[in-house]
């Protein structure tokens, strides 16, 4: 069991940015158990909006950094708690790491990325890490042989395996949750009504400061099921997606730490 391999070595208490590793736990044992082909995706996110509130300027949503944990492992969520763990240091230390590059009309200016506008994130999707590595090599190759053709323009051409390896599991994941964004907590109970009125029991859920992450198993629907879903859900006051992916609960996500619920049935 994962949580008894955690408490057994002593890895249960805080570190970094994962102030309650108690939340990340419960939803890590939430996340599908996945195949040797299929990988769990971990992302170190720099938010645009927190960019916008330090520096002043708005800049992009981006990943400093993507791991994949693969499936292979002999306890893949245990694999995927370690990395966390890690990254979650990183985290907290990420402007002694990263630096932020903007690109002006007057040259290129540099920024530290501090703690506030990191996001240490999730996808509850597993990924065809497979796939994605075949992709991989394929434009890499494609690349070498444009950058022999245009030595010039090499440095722009090449493509690292490892940054394309992660953007790649990204294209290649399997969508059985979706997710209904609520960013208005008056909404709350409008939508969680309508959703266990479809499904019959209250799916996961990430409590945010705004508001909650719905995390519906869409692969889960009856046809009448489905039918209503898709009708009736997308017209609510919410954000619907399909490609997302979700704080870790339990730690520090702007300046609010996200709680995970279990599904309620």
């Amino acid at each position: 069991m994962l949580r008894d391999k955690v408490y057994s070595l002593n890895l249960h208490k805080p570190v970094g940015i994962m102030v309650d590793p108690e939340e990340a736990l419960k939803f890590i044992e939430f996340l599908p158990d996945i195949e040797w082909s299929q990988a769990y995706v971990v992302l170190l996110l720099i938010r645009s909006r927190e960019l916008k509130e330090k520096y002043g300027f708005k800049g992009s949503d981006h990943s400093l950094s993507i791991h994949i944990v693969p499936g292979y492992y002999d306890d893949p969520k245990f694999k995927l708690y370690l990395v966390l763990r890690r990254y979650a240091v990183i985290a907290k230390h990420s402007s002694d790491y990263y630096i932020y590059e903007r690109h002006t009309s007057e040259g290129v200016e540099y920024y530290p990325v501090p703690q506030p506008l990191v996001g240490l994130m999730v996808s509850p999707n597993p990924s065809d890490w497979v796939r994605a590595s075949i992709d991989t090599v394929n434009e890499f190759i494609g690349s070498l042989r444009e950058a022999m053709m245009n030595p010039e323009r090499a440095g722009d051409i090449v493509r690292r395996i490892d940054v394309r390896l992660g953007a790649n599991a990204m294209r290649r994941v399997k969508h059985l949750y979706h997710q209904i964004d609520i960013d208005d907590k008056s909404l709350v109970p409008e939508v969680e009504a309508k959703v266990q009125e479809i499904l019959g029991y209250m799916p996961a859920r990430i409590i945010t400061k705004r508001g909650e992450h719905i995390l519906v198993k869409v692969s889960d629907l009856s046809k009448e099921q489905a039918k209503r879903w898709f009708n009736e859900i997308p017209k609510l006051l919410i954000e619907y997606k399909k490609n997302f992916q979700e704080p870790l609960p339990g730690t520090i996500y702007r300046d609010c730490v996200p709680r995970f619920k279990p599904p309620e049935r």
